[in-house]
């Protein structure tokens, strides 16, 4: 049976886009630390997804265990962060200033930089994100270096997130965080079984 969730839509149509994992609410918790919240979801976070569709940040392998940003703790008291910081890609604007990802069969009409959009569909399922300011591409350049970190630590994860933090998370649940898109401002919309053209308006 089909999941007609807007989060579960909006995940599985935007994700065969090749841009990462699609998060319906962005947004950091608003109980993170401040240090944390000023520049949300960065490369190496190590979280698990939400059963609606956000990021639940746990740490960060590159901060120290008295970082801010890790101040709900680290998996153990021999925490060791990975001192590979720099090795980013950067690419400015790799989604332009008023532009959209969409799923298949989308067509944008209107996207305005004081905020409002229009697209429409006549599929069954559509997915669509609006970057009225565009967004920024950050990369890690040396994967075999998170996969081989993980691979070390990942049992202390899963003890820490199932022990310390009762998160009854199941294998292969955590996620490490080695690349993400940035953006000032965006709108997301799904929508399930339109029964002819649907237009779907945002507001910013």
């Amino acid at each position: 049976m089909t999941d007609h969730r807007a989060h579960v839509v909006y995940r599985r149509l935007l994700s065969r886009n090749g841009h990462g994992y699609p998060l319906w609410i962005p947004d950091p918790d608003e109980n993170l630390p401040e240090a944390y919240r000023k520049d949300g979801i960065s490369i190496g976070d190590v979280g698990l997804l939400t059963v609606d569709g956000g990021f639940d940040f746990l740490f960060n392998v590159h901060a120290s265990a008295n970082d801010p940003v890790n101040s709900g703790g680290v998996p153990s008291q021999s925490f060791s962060a990975l001192n590979d910081p720099h090795a980013i890609r950067k690419t400015s604007f790799i989604h332009k200033e008023k532009s959209s990802i969409t799923s298949a069969h989308v067509t944008q009409k209107s996207i305005a930089m004081e905020g409002s959009a229009n697209t429409a569909t006549k599929k069954a399922q559509a997915a669509v994100l609006m970057l009225p300011n565009g967004a920024h591409r950050y990369e890690a350049k040396n994967i075999p270096i998170y996969e081989n970190y993980a691979s070390e630590n990942g049992i202390a994860w899963y003890q820490y997130v199932n022990g310390t933090l009762n998160r009854g998370a199941p294998n292969g649940s955590l996620y490490l965080v080695t690349g993400c898109d940035k953006c000032r401002s965006w709108g997301t919309a799904a929508v399930s079984q339109p029964e002819e053209t649907q237009e779907v308006s945002l507001k910013f």
